[in-house]
């Protein structure tokens, strides 16, 4: 008579006899203590370790349930091949190893299909592995695994592998597995399906001390390529060195890029590997930005290679990149050697920042020193800079930058916004490369000075005030008003803390006349400098107009033009005919209107006595943009 899974019992399969020999219906079947069973368990672990427990395990259960399989299908009589294979999970309970709660059950026996999840509750070997051991990393219930995968194996003719997911002996609520076929479960289940091929327990031995010594080997290769890192970058070599160390370790093509995929390093000869290799082919700008540092590893279409890329990262800030070629799959020892050299770099990029920032900020107290100290030992800050590579004795111009808000009414602008601008300014001038070495800076909050030598601007054919407009061109932004001031040359070391002041004055008088950017020459400001250096650009103002109040007042409530009319008149030498042609007005006309200069200034423009405060005067309107020229030529 067949019965079903459910209506199976130890009835089925024990025969009480008192005959030798006799037990379990003649099943080569036998009763286990879990206790035992946990014994043996521990010994095993604690002989072989858990790795090749774990195989020893797997194995042996997958024997049994195997076995049991068999024997099960020849004693009883099922009522179909389903039944039988359900078998296994009742067996399971029945004899005390687990209960086994299927939650989903996809199988086609037919058709050699298996899909298979579920749980196991009351695992008795994940109570015998607590007893003995902590909680551990990784799924325990390896009998459990290895049964399973035997039995069902059985059942259906072909290899079925259960895995476990969740484990109470690694600190799960409870045990979970899926069972399925090898083809259904694909690459996913090559590392298991290793444990379950049939190798003598010698030849473990032999392959794990191949392996062993490939460890060793592995070892020694990366503690050698660490020593000739560590020495390289003591010794200053740099990134050219670091990819040839790499390059020859591994018998690859290596790139080393900065932040702006421009090349620092390569190494190897291959033809066209320096483009495809460059991070800029295959890296976003989010990944970049985000500032990770795992590796990336990326096949290109069509290639029998693999790139694989790590980041040079310093304080969570992606600094540059490198990248190898690889002809075999990649692996942790690869990439090991990829990370410290990765490491490395970014040890010798601090290295490099921090020597730079010392330069700068010995730059930026020299330069302090230079231009804002009246009084200096010249020699001394002189010998200084030369040690630095600059020579103050050739001719320089100091250019003064000063950063404003737009709208007065609003107040300075944040500290962040002075900060952007002055990054733009210093990025355009390291941008410029070839300028580096000829250009000093001096920033503060709101102002940067620097130094430029005049053998740089004759060099690259340009004006230094069109150096300095190209600079003012590149930095973006609505809000700021940002006037730079030219001085004229320097000839000897004590000129440049009059430069520096006098480029001052002129932003000062920027500042005063517009609310514009703009870049202005102290040459430009003629004998006005004079005055700038004494005076500040209100008194100057005050002073042309108490001196030409009248007119001023007069053309306001006129409407008329006797303020223009005398500059032109002054510009003409007090010619009364050179001027009349000039304004295209009768000579009638205007000695008419010079009458009424005459007549409210109080004075007579014909005696050169009188005139020298007028033409001052009207210079300082000229300067102050208070006077609008003609700009067509008469």
């Amino acid at each position: 008579m067949s019965i079903q899974a459910s209506e199976l019992t130890l009835d089925h399969l024990i025969q009480v006899t008192e005959q030798s020999g006799e037990g379990f219906q003649n099943l080569n079947m036998t009763l286990l203590s879990t206790d035992a069973f946990g014994v043996l368990r521990k010994d095993l672990i604690t002989a072989l370790g858990v790795g090749r427990a774990k195989r020893f395990l797997l194995r042996y259960a997958f024997q049994s349930g195997a076995h049991e399989a068999r024997i099960l299908k020849d004693a009883i009589i099922w009522t179909d091949d389903i039944e039988w294979l359900i078998a296994g999970s009742k067996l399971h309970h029945l004899t005390g190893r687990v209960f086994s709660y299927t939650e989903r059950f996809h199988v086609d026996m037919e058709k050699g299909i298996f899909d298979v999840s579920g749980y196991w509750l009351d695992s008795y070997e994940a109570k015998q592995h607590l007893r003995y051991f902590p909680v551990h990393s990784e799924c325990i219930c390896h009998f459990l695994v290895g049964y399973a995968s035997g039995y069902t194996s059985e059942c259906l003719g072909k290899q079925v592998i259960f895995k476990e997911i969740k484990c109470k002996g690694k600190g799960d609520e409870y045990c979970s597995y899926v069972g399925k076929t090898v083809e259904q479960w694909g690459k996913e289940i090559s590392e298991e399906s290793l444990y379950y091929e049939d190798e003598e327990l010698s030849d473990e031995r032999d392959q794990m001390f191949r392996k062993v010594e490939q460890q060793n080997e592995k070892l020694e290769i990366g503690y050698s390529l660490s020593r000739n890192l560590t020495k390289a970058m003591l010794e200053g070599e740099g990134f050219p060195a670091f990819s040839q160390l790499l390059g020859e370790c591994l018998n690859c093509s290596v790139l080393i890029e900065n932040r702006n995929y421009e090349t620092i390093a390569e190494f190897g000869k291959k033809p066209g590997m320096k483009t495809l290799m460059s991070v800029s082919n295959f890296l976003g700008e989010e990944m970049i930005n985000s500032g990770g540092n795992e590796i990336i590893e990326t096949t290109l279409k069509g290639k029998t290679f693999t790139l694989l890329t790590v980041p040079i990262t310093i304080k969570d800030q992606i600094n540059g990149f490198i990248t190898i070629d690889i002809n075999q799959r990649s692996n942790d020892f690869i990439k090991d050697l990829l990370e410290r050299v990765a490491t490395i770099a970014a040890l010798h990029m601090q290295n490099e920042q921090v020597a730079i920032e010392t330069e700068q900020r010995l730059e930026g107290e020299l330069l302090e020193k230079l231009l804002n100290e009246k009084k200096m030992d010249w020699e001394w800050i002189s010998n200084r800079f030369s040690y630095l590579g600059y020579n103050l004795s050739e001719p320089h111009y100091i250019v003064h930058i000063d950063i404003a808000g737009k709208d007065k009414k609003k107040g300075d602008l944040k500290e962040y916004e002075y900060l952007k601008v002055r990054n733009q300014i210093t990025n355009f001038l390291q941008k410029q490369k070839e300028y580096v070495s000829n250009i000093l800076l001096l920033t503060k909050l709101n102002t940067v000075q620097v130094v430029i030598s005049k053998k740089l601007i004759e060099d690259e054919q340009t004006t230094i005030k069109d150096f300095v407009e190209l600079l003012l061109k590149n930095i973006k932004g609505d809000k700021e008003q940002i006037c730079m001031g030219i001085s004229n040359e320097t000839h000897k070391l004590s000129d440049f803390n009059k430069r520096a002041e006098e480029a001052r004055k002129s932003v000062e008088l920027a500042k005063f006349k517009s609310t514009r950017s703009a870049v202005i020459l102290t040459s430009d400001l003629g004998h006005l400098t004079l005055f700038l250096n004494a005076r500040e650009p209100e008194e100057l103002e005050l002073f042309a107009e108490e001196n030409l109040e009248p007119i001023l007042n007069y053309d306001k409530k006129k409407n008329s033009e006797l303020l223009l009319t005398l500059f032109y008149y002054s510009q003409n030498e007090f010619n009364l005919h050179k001027t009349a042609r000039e304004m295209s007005i009768s000579i009638s006309g205007m000695r008419y209107r010079i009458q009424q200069i005459e007549d409210l200034l109080d004075i007579d423009l014909s005696n050169s006595n009188c005139r020298f405060e007028i033409q001052i005067s009207l210079q300082i309107f000229l300067v102050l943009g208070k006077i609008r020229i003609y700009s067509t030529e008469h």
